[in-house]
């Protein structure tokens, strides 16, 4: 009962910051540790849902403030009509004959409209460039959490996580070596922080002029986050954070600024230290942790979750890994063009499957839709076509945002956190052919709270944008 508490503790500190960076802060800091609440609550119903009582309820709480203040209006943001075309496309939804029931619906429909509130939170808070720079250094600081856990966990063995939960064990048992958790609830959990929070930390390495200590905080979150990486395992999630990096680096190359590609270059030889210090010193004492512990499986006393990051440099991995995402798209678009049902795919379709296979037909339906890795195959089954094509153009449109602010900003924090956001979002679309991204916590919050700092930073340079323009006429007419 303590930990149900919780969630309502933090929306409660949210509502009394009010429109703040620092709320926007709050609901970060709760989403990486909201695993960790999971496992030692053994997945209590309230901090099972928390992130989504925290954000619902601040964009409830700030539109009741908002009309009794006479200040309610549509946010003037990009994608807002096309964002709205799709919840009520979702809604509609549940008047589809394969719909698997109103509880599975339910649950759907939370996946998909619940974190969709950052979009507009996070601008609301992100009102100037310092609040930009501010909350870059403190996410940087935010992502060390995971890290560390990470880190301290893979050293300390199973036991240092196994003993927390009952659940913690039958989230891990599956895997074919010891993987840590951090501050998540899935092993190995930390590498999808990295991939969200390190190309924001190289994006501030990128800017120049900032002061020592944001660039000290940058470095440190992108050191402990290359050990996050190579301890928890998780291979697609690196090449992710690599991929949303190279993008960054590329677009200020663009515009001749080397900054980018140089950061890029210390942070991969630095990761490659990191990575040898973790096998020379860290996974030693790791493999004595997990031979001591009689819970430990067999295999993993012969594996370690460090080897499998050097898969990435056999050709296998990339051509055999996530194979038959494209028949399965096509399967089910033929299928089931205007959707299966909301509840069928996600995580929710795992703990619902009882009431989704109650009723024959609905059964019947479940197992033609079958199970698919691939997130375009999973949204067709939720929305059909239309929501597939609705998503695709959301997800698009930002990445093209994201990219032209990058090569055209006059500020160059805006730019580089642009291009930060651009490699992020391309990342997203590579990514959804091989997981789910936009059906999971963190990844589905991120993504929305991510496309609400690109809209702060669009108006964040338009409004510099005069600016820079009257000291440039000032600056000729002295002349």
């Amino acid at each position: 009962m303590t930990y149900a508490v919780i969630p309502f503790v933090v929306l409660a500190v949210c509502l009394w910051l009010g429109r703040r960076l620092a709320t926007v802060l709050v609901i970060f800091a709760y989403l990486t540790i909201e695993g960790f609440l999971k496992l030692a609550s053994n997945y209590d119903r309230f901090v099972h849902l928390g992130i989504d009582i925290v954000v619902l309820g601040v964009a409830a709480g700030w539109t009741v403030a908002a009309v009794l203040n006479r200040r309610a209006g549509i946010p003037g943001q990009p994608w807002v009509r096309l964002i709205a075309l799709f919840v009520v496309w979702v809604g509609l939804q549940f008047l589809n004959p394969y719909n698997p029931g109103l509880v599975p619906s339910l649950a759907s429909l939370k996946m998909h409209v619940a974190a969709m509130p950052l979009y507009f939170i996070v601008p609301a808070a992100v009102r100037e460039r310092r609040d930009v720079l501010r909350l870059l250094v403190a996410l940087a600081v935010l992502a060390c959490v995971p890290y560390v856990a990470a880190l301290a966990q893979y050293t300390l063995g199973p036991a240092s996580v196994l003993d927390l939960s009952q659940r913690a064990w039958q989230n891990v048992s599956m895997y074919h070596e010891w993987r840590p958790f951090g501050t998540s609830a899935v092993p190995g959990g930390a590498a999808t922080f990295g991939f969200l929070l390190a190309p924001l930390a190289l994006a501030l390495l990128a800017v120049p002029g900032l002061a020592v200590n944001s660039r000290v905080a940058a470095l440190c979150s992108l050191l402990l986050a290359a050990g996050g990486f190579i301890v928890s395992g998780v291979r697609q999630t690196l090449l992710a954070a690599l991929l949303a990096m190279l993008v960054l680096a590329g677009l200020l190359a663009t515009r001749g600024r080397a900054r980018g590609v140089t950061a890029l270059v210390m942070v991969l030889l630095l990761g490659a230290g990191v990575f040898v210090t973790v096998q020379t010193v860290l996974t030693p004492i790791s493999a004595e942790a997990v031979a001591r512990d009689p819970r430990s499986p067999d295999i993993w006393r012969t594996r370690d979750a460090t080897q499998r990051i050097l898969t990435l440099a056999r050709t296998s991995t990339y051509l055999e890994a996530r194979r038959g995402g494209l028949g399965m798209i096509v399967y089910r678009a033929g299928r089931f063009p205007f959707g299966a049902g909301l509840g069928r795919t996600g995580s929710g379709a795992g703990t619902l499957i009882g009431q989704i296979t109650a009723d024959p037909r609905s059964a019947q339906t479940q197992r033609e839709i079958g199970w698919a890795d691939n997130y375009y195959a999973d949204i067709i089954s939720e929305t059909g076509v239309p929501g597939l094509l609705m998503m695709v153009a959301i997800m698009v449109g930002m990445l093209a945002t994201a990219v032209k602010l990058a090569r055209r900003a006059t500020d160059p924090l805006v730019a580089a956190v642009a291009a930060a956001l651009a490699g992020i979002f391309f990342s997203y679309l590579v990514t959804s052919w091989g997981s789910q991204p936009l059906m999971g916590n963190p990844t589905l919050q991120a993504f929305w709270a991510y496309a609400g700092v690109l809209a702060a930073l669009l108006r964040v340079e338009r409004e510099a944008a005069p600016q820079a323009e009257s000291a440039a006429a000032g600056s000729v007419a002295a002349r």
